[in-house]
């Protein structure tokens, strides 16, 4: 008669080293993962910059300028922290029906944001304004009072310098986008495929726990610099410290678009510095372009900036 015979299993031995198989497959793995992810997340993120781009030409086509930055100035001649440009590009994004409820020429920022009824369309999430690689929250305090607006992951550029204040308000400043802007294609003189328009914001481990100065679609939430809806180009790109520096969680650099609706991805290599040129409420136009020419700004500001007058490398 025959016996039979038991089946052989697996000996502890074999089982861990089975395990540690897999687990060195796994470790290899894992990174090509994460980069196809990001991959994905960068692409999709510039495709919502040309989406931007082709809404601010859109927009021009239609009123022969690009939106302003930011209303400082209210429908009603007042002061006010007034509508972005984000508003003023929403037709031409489809929405369309969120412009015509907020009424940015009938209202004022402050009025929407304070009326229970229409305070949610300031917190509707607009997929165009948002990076997938961001970890910013849906929601921002519109400036400290305890209400919440849309946040948005990307800034217009307003140049290099930094006006503030009540008493800067007239001051253009040299950039594509600032306070009461009507930039036209023809005053950008370096040419629209040199000159920054939109750029990447996210949030700074600095500012992690501080919502009021995270970025935003709508509006700046006050005056001055208009800070949650723009960035100057005055720091070099993700700076850790800045606010109002333009930044990203795309590895190794950030996503541009520029004036001429093209987008870019910029290295944090790129050469930045600043040459002794004030970029605060003193800062002088003339004085940049002087700089320019002498060669001691970056190729990172003349990219912010509209009139310098000087050539930028191909390979920036």
């Amino acid at each position: 008669m025959l016996s039979r015979r038991s089946p052989r299993a697996f000996t502890l031995v074999e089982l861990l080293v089975v395990i540690a198989i897999i687990g060195v497959l796994v470790a290899l793995l894992l990174p090509a993962v994460q980069a196809a992810r990001e991959a994905a997340r960068r692409m999709q993120c510039s495709s919502n910059l040309r989406q931007l781009g082709i809404a601010m030409h859109s927009y021009h086509d239609s009123l022969n300028c690009f939106p302003p930055g930011f209303m400082a100035i209210s429908h009603t001649s007042t002061v006010s922290g007034g509508w972005a440009w984000g508003v003023f590009l929403t037709p031409f994004i489809e929405q369309s029906p969120l412009q015509h409820e907020l009424s940015p020429m009938r209202y004022t920022l402050s009025e929407v944001v304070n009326d229970p009824a229409l305070l949610p369309m300031l917190q509707t999430k607009v997929s165009v304004f948002s990076c997938p690689s961001s970890p910013i929250p849906p929601l921002r305090e519109f400036q400290g009072g305890g209400q919440m607006v849309a946040t948005a992951n990307y800034t217009c550029c307003r140049g290099f310098f930094d006006y503030g204040g009540t008493t800067h308000l007239s001051k253009a400043n040299n950039g594509v986008f600032y306070a009461q802007s009507g930039t036209r294609l023809r005053d950008i003189l370096d040419g629209t495929s040199n000159t920054f328009a939109i750029g990447e914001r996210t949030v700074l481990a600095v500012h992690q726990d501080d919502p009021s100065k995270w970025p935003s679609w709508c509006g700046p939430g006050g005056l001055g610099i208009g800070s949650t809806v723009s960035s100057s180009v005055a720091t070099e790109l993700n700076h850790p410290n800045v606010m109002h520096s333009f930044s990203s969680h795309h590895p190794g650099g950030a996503l541009f678009c520029f004036a001429d609706g093209s987008v870019h991805f910029i290295s944090n290599a790129i050469i930045s510095q600043r040459g002794g040129v004030d970029p605060g409420n003193s800062g002088n136009a003339s004085d940049f372009v002087s700089a320019a020419a002498q060669s001691r700004v970056g190729v990172y500001q003349l990219l912010g900036v509209i009139d310098d007058g000087q050539p930028v490398p191909a390979n920036r």
